[in-house]
C-alpha cells in the first residue's frame, strides 16, 4: 500500500464496489473504477476553484460515496483533508472557514451556504472562489488533519503522516490476509481516521466496501454480509443482546450475515463476557490496540490470539515501559506527527517527545508469551487522600464475575480515602439481585487491600458505557461524567456509602 500509488491502484479495479446505504435505507453503488472517475472530476473543479497543492479541503458532513470521492480528489490534487467531526458547529461559515485556513469547506444541510467556500458533498465549486489567505501546508508528510477526542472528550488536532499511513495499512493486510475476495462494512464517521484506513485498504486491494450509518448497521451487516467489521465494544454488547432477544433460530454468525472471517474491537476496553460470547459462537472477535498518535501498537490475530489481551505486539522492538508501567512507542513511521490544536486546552507536551517517542498515556505489561494487557489510562488514575493511586479498571476485574452485575464503573468520591462504584444489574426491577450484588461487592471487598475496596456504591437501571450521554465521539467511555453522575446521585440520596436506595 502506498497512499501516492492508490489512484492508479482503484482505477483499475472494474468488480469490486462501494455501497452507500443512508439513514432511511435508501441504496447507492458505484465500482471502484466508477469512484476514481467522480473523484479526478472533483479533482478537476478543486483545481478550477483554485485549490492548489498544500491548501486544506474541510469536510464536515455525514458518511457517503461524495464524502469519498471528496477526499480522494484532495489526495490527486495535492490537496489535504481536515475532517470535522459531526457535531462540529458552523454558525458562522465564513468565519470558520477562515479561522480554519481552509480553501473549501464541503459541509452537509446543518451549515448554511452563505458564503462561496461553502460547497454541498453533491455539488460543485464555482471558479477561483478560494479565498486568498487559504492556508498552505508544505509540512513534509503530512497528509491529512484529524480531530481526535479519546477518552476526555476533548478534541484534540492530529497532523495524519502518509507514511504512518502507508505502515499501518501494510501491517493490517499482512497480519489479517485481507484480499480482494473480503467485503468490509463501516459504520463509524469517515471524520474517525480510522475509518479512513480501511477506506483506503479496501480500495487498495479491490475488495468491496460498505458505508452504513449506525442507525441501520444491524439490517446493513446481515443484507450486505461483510467479512469483516471494526467497531467499539458497545457495537458489540447491543449485537449479542439483539441476536439473544431476536430468539432466531440462526447462529450469531448467520445475525452478522453468515460471512464474517474475523470482527476486531478496540477504541475502549471490552467485557471479557463479551467477547466470550462471540468465541462462544465460533465468531473470532479480536481485541486490538493503538491510538491516532501511534497507529496500531498491538492486535490479537487468527494466528496468535488470547483473550483478555489487546494481543501481540506489532513492532517488540518499538515499545518500551516507563518505570510505572506506561507504554511508550518509538517507531519510524508513526501515524501522527503532532497535534496542531487541542480545542483550547494546553496540548499534552511530553506525549511526542523530543527524542521522537511517543508516551500512550496507557499502563499496560508483557506476559512471558509476549500478549500486552493493558491496565488502564494514566488520566484515569485516582489518587486517595492516602497518597495511593489506583487504576479504576483494575479494581473493576476484581468485581466482574458478580453474578447479576452487568457493569461496574469505579470512580472518586468526596471522601477521598475510599472508591465509589456505579453498578448497572442485568435486571434492574429486581430488588433481591440487587441485594445480592451488594452482599456480593462486600465479601469481595473483604479479600482486598483497603485502598481497592468499592465502599460507596450507586445503582443505575441503564448501562452507562452504552449511553450517548456517556461516550465520547469516538464512543469510549467518559469517566469524568461518570464520576458527575455518581456526585449527582449521591448528592440526590440515591445512593453511597454502600447502601442501596
Amino acid at each position: 500500500m502506498n497512499l501516492h500509488e492508490l489512484s492508479d491502484r482503484y482505477v483499475d479495479h472494474k468488480d469490486a464496489r462501494v455501497v452507500e446505504i443512508d439513514v432511511s435505507g435508501g441504496r447507492r453503488e458505484m465500482t471502484h473504477s466508477a469512484l476514481h472517475a467522480l473523484a479526478t472530476d472533483r479533482a478537476g473543479q478543486l483545481t478550477a476553484a483554485g485549490v492548489r497543492p498544500g491548501h486544506l479541503i474541510g469536510i464536515k458532513a455525514g458518511n457517503s460515496l461524495d464524502w469519498l470521492a471528496w477526499d480522494l480528489a484532495a489526495l490527486a490534487a495535492g490537496a489535504l483533508v481536515k475532517a470535522f467531526p459531526d457535531s462540529t458547529e458552523v454558525a458562522d461559515p465564513g468565519g470558520f472557514v477562515a479561522r480554519h485556513g481552509l480553501a473549501l469547506l464541503i459541509a452537509d444541510e446543518s451549515v448554511p451556504t452563505t458564503v462561496p467556500t461553502v460547497v454541498r458533498p453533491d455539488s460543485a465549486p464555482g471558479v477561483d472562489v478560494v479565498p486568498a489567505g487559504a492556508e498552505v501546508c508544505d509540512r513534509e508528510d503530512v497528509h491529512s488533519l484529524v480531530y481526535s477526542s479519546g477518552t476526555s472528550g476533548r478534541l484534540k488536532g492530529l497532523e495524519i503522516s502518509g507514511s504512518g499511513t502507508d505502515y499501518v495499512i501494510n501491517r493490517f493486510i499482512d497480519g489479517f490476509e485481507v484480499t480482494d475476495a473480503d467485503r468490509h462494512l463501516i459504520f463509524l464517521p469517515l471524520s474517525n481516521y480510522q475509518q479512513r484506513l480501511s477506506v483506503y485498504c479496501c480500495l487498495w486491494l479491490g475488495a468491496d466496501l460498505v458505508l452504513a450509518p449506525y442507525q441501520r448497521v444491524f439490517q446493513a451487516v446481515r443484507k450486505e454480509r461483510p467479512t469483516f467489521l471494526i467497531g467499539p465494544p458497545v457495537f458489540y454488547d447491543t449485537a449479542l443482546q439483539l441476536h439473544a432477544a431476536s430468539r432466531a433460530d440462526g447462529t450469531l454468525g448467520d445475525f452478522f450475515g453468515g460471512r464474517v472471517r474475523f470482527l476486531i474491537t478496540g477504541m475502549a476496553p471490552i467485557r471479557r463476557e463479551t467477547l466470550s460470547g462471540y468465541w462462544d459462537q465460533d465468531m473470532r472477535l479480536f481485541e486490538a490496540y493503538g491510538l491516532t498518535e501511534t497507529g496500531m501498537i498491538a492486535w490479537n490475530t487468527p494466528d496468535a490470539h488470547r483473550l483478555g489481551s489487546v494481543g501481540k505486539l506489532i513492532d517488540p522492538e518499538a515499545v518500551t515501559f516507563l518505570q510505572d508501567g506506561e507504554v511508550v512507542i518509538d517507531r519510524p513511521a508513526p501515524l501522527s506527527r503532532g497535534y496542531f490544536e487541542t480545542d483550547g486546552a494546553a496540548p499534552p507536551e511530553d506525549c511526542f517527545r523530543p527524542d521522537g517517542s511517543i508516551l500512550t498515556g496507557d499502563y499496560g505489561h508483557l506476559d512471558e508469551d509476549g500478549y500486552l494487557t493493558l491496565i488502564g489510562r494514566k488520566k484515569d488514575v485516582i489518587a486517595l487522600g492516602s497518597g495511593r493511586k489506583v487504576h479504576p479498571a483494575e479494581v473493576e476485574n476484581e468485581f466482574v464475575s458478580v453474578e447479576g452485575l452487568r457493569e461496574i464503573i469505579v470512580v472518586p468520591t468526596s471522601q477521598s480515602a475510599r472508591l465509589g462504584a456505579i453498578l448497572t444489574p442485568t435486571d434492574p426491577d429486581d430488588a433481591a439481585l440487587r441485594a445480592g450484588i451488594r452482599a456480593r461487592v462486600e465479601e469481595i471487598n473483604t479479600s482486598l487491600p483497603a485502598h481497592r475496596r468499592v465502599m460507596s456504591l450507586v445503582f443505575c437501571d441503564r448501562p452507562l458505557r452504552a449511553d450517548p450521554a456517556f461516550l465520547t465521539g469516538n464512543l469510549k467511555l467518559s469517566r469524568a461524567r461518570a464520576a458527575e453522575y455518581f456526585a449527582t446521585e449521591v448528592s440526590a440520596g440515591r445512593g453511597a456509602d454502600g447502601e442501596v436506595r
